[in-house]
C-alpha cells in the first residue's frame, strides 16, 4: 500500500483519538501525500496543522498549540530560502516537539539513499567527506543519522586558551579549529526563554526576538546557502518560531496531561509566563485519588511525586534541579544563564565524538573536552564547556537527550545526573522523576 499524507494522519490521528477523544480523522486530499521521503520525515503532515492535535511519541501523546491559531505547515518557516532545497522545517518537525530525532532523520535516508536535503556536507562528519555513492554518505553522515550535526568554527582571534591536541576521528577538527556535534534544539516554546541556541551565539543582550531573528537570518546564509533574506522573511520565520508551545498531552496509564485539576499540554504553557517558580502543573494529583472517583491513579501520583522531587530534592551538594531549571512550569532558567554539567567531559566522550586538549593560556590549567561550549564563540575560559539550559517541555518527542545525545532515554538521563552531579535517587524515587519528566 502506498504510503500517503491521507493514510498516514489518519492512523496517527485515529489511534490518538483513543486515548484524547479527538477527532478520528481530518480531510486530505490524496495529492498531499505525493512525496513519500516527507510522509516518513514528518509523519504525512501538509498544509496546516490543526491547534492541539495529539501525535504519537515514545511516552504517549504530545501537541503543539499556535497562538496563530493552527501551524502552517506551507509557511515561510517550511519553505527553502536558498540554493539546497533545505528549510527551517527540514530539522524541526511538530512530531519531534520541533527537533528532530534519530529514527527520522534515518527514515529519511532509507527513502532518499541519503539525497533528501538535510542531508549536505555541512553536516557531515568532515564536509570534504565523499558523499557520491550509497554508502559513502552513509558513512559520511554517521552522526547526522544520530540526530547530531556537526557545528563550530575557527577559534577565536581574542581567546583565553589554546586548542594543545584535537582528537577528531573524522579529521577536520583542528589546533585552530572546533568540530562538533550537536542535538538540534526545539523551536518552540520561545516565549519562555531568554537565548537561543546551545552555545547562546545569537542572542542579543537578551532580547529573544534579536536572537532569533539573527538566528534565522544566519540559517538561511549558512544552513540553507541562500542570499541574505529580506527583513520580511526573516521577521515571518521569527513569528512563526514564537507563536509555537509544545508539550506532553497525555501519557500513556495517567492520560489526559489537563484532567483531575492538572494543567499539563501545550495549551496551559502557551499562557505561561516568564517567572521564576516551582513547576506546579500535577499539584492537585498528589492525592491518592485525585479525581475523587473511588479509583486511585498510581500513574498521576508517581508524576506528582517526581515533581516534588524535581522542585526539592538535593544532591550531595545541596543543588536541586529546580536550581538550574527555574523557569516556572517550563524548566528554561529565567536570566538566560548557561551552565557546565559535565555532559562534555572526557567521562561521556564516546569514541565516535572528538576529544580536545585545551588549555588556559594565563594559568596553564589544561582539561579535555569533547565541546566546549559557549567557549567557542566568546573565547572565555570561564566559558568552557558551559550549555543552554533548554525548555523540558515536550522531552519524550525528541530524544535523545543533552547537547550531545549522550542520554538515550530519559531513565539515562535521571542516572547521568546521580553521576555527574552526585545526586542519589532510589530506584522508586527514579521512576517517578521519569513518569514526571514524561509528562513534561
Amino acid at each position: 500500500m502506498k504510503l500517503t499524507a491521507h493514510t498516514s494522519l489518519c492512523f496517527v490521528v485515529g489511534f490518538a483519538a483513543l486515548l484524547t477523544s479527538a477527532p478520528a480523522c481530518m480531510d486530505a486530499s490524496e495529492s498531499e501525500g505525493e512525496s513519500a521521503a516527507q510522509d516518513v520525515a514528518a509523519l504525512g503532515y501538509r498544509g496546516t496543522l490543526p491547534n492541539d492535535l495529539p501525535l504519537l511519541n515514545a511516552g504517549g501523546l504530545g501537541a503543539t498549540h499556535s497562538t496563530a491559531g493552527a501551524i502552517d505547515l506551507a509557511s515561510t518557516f517550511h519553505t527553502a530560502q536558498g540554493t539546497n532545497g533545505r528549510s527551517c522545517g527540514s530539522c524541526h518537525v511538530p512530531s519531534a516537539g520541533w527537533s528532530i530525532t534519530p529514527w527520522q532523520i534515518e527514515a529519511k535516508f532509507a527513502w532518499t539513499e541519503g539525497t533528501d536535503p538535510i542531508f549536505n556536507p555541512l553536516d557531515a562528519n568532515n564536509p570534504t567527506a565523499d558523499v557520491s555513492t550509497v554508502e559513502a554518505r552513509r558513512s559520511a553522515y554517521s552522526m547526522l543519522r544520530k540526530g547530531l550535526f556537526r557545528r563550530g568554527g575557527t577559534v577565536p582571534a581574542t581567546r583565553e586558551y589554546e586548542i594543545v591536541t584535537a582528537d577528531d576521528p573524522y579529521g577536520y577538527g583542528s589546533p585552530t579549529r572546533f568540530s562538533v556535534f550537536r542535538r538540534g534544539m526545539a523551536t518552540a516554546n520561545f516565549h519562555l526563554a531568554k537565548n537561543v541556541g546551545w552555545d547562546d551565539g545569537n542572542t542579543v543582550a537578551g532580547d529573544m526576538h534579536a536572537g532569533l531573528f539573527n538566528q534565522a537570518k544566519g540559517n538561511i546564509t549558512g544552513g540553507q546557502q541562500g542570499a541574505a533574506p529580506t527583513t520580511e522573511t526573516v521577521e515571518s520565520i521569527v513569528a512563526f518560531e514564537t507563536a509555537l508551545s509544545f508539550a506532553q498531552v497525555a501519557v500513556f496509564g495517567a492520560w489526559r496531561l489537563d484532567a483531575c485539576g492538572a494543567r499539563g499540554g501545550p495549551v496551559n504553557l502557551s499562557q505561561q509566563t516568564l517567572v521564576d517558580g516551582r513547576f506546579d502543573l500535577y499539584d492537585a494529583w498528589s492525592a491518592a485519588d485525585p479525581c475523587g472517583n473511588g479509583r486511585p491513579s498510581a500513574a498521576r501520583t508517581s508524576i506528582a511525586r517526581g515533581q516534588e522531587l524535581f522542585n526539592t530534592k538535593p544532591s550531595a551538594t545541596g543543588r536541586t534541579c529546580r536550581g538550574c531549571h527555574n523557569a516556572e512550569n517550563n524548566g528554561s532558567n529565567v536570566d538566560g544563564r548557561l551552565f557546565d554539567i559535565g555532559a562534555s567531559g572526557v567521562a561521556w566522550r564516546t569514541p565516535d565524538m572528538p576529544l580536545y586538549t585545551v588549555r588556559n593560556t594565563t594559568t596553564l590549567e589544561t582539561i579535555q573536552t569533547s565541546d566546549p561550549g559557549r567557549a567557542i564563540r566568546s573565547g572565555k575560559w570561564a566559558d568552557m564547556n558551559r550549555f543552554k539550559v533548554p525548555s523540558l517541555r515536550g522531552l519524550s518527542a525528541r530524544a535523545p537527550y543533552f547537547h550531545n545525545g549522550i542520554a538515550k532515554t530519559l531513565p539515562d538521563v535521571v542516572h547521568f545526573y546521580e553521576a555527574s552531579l552526585g545526586w542519589d535517587f532510589s530506584t522508586a524515587e527514579e521512576a517517578d522523576l521519569v513518569a514526571f519528566l514524561n509528562a513534561l
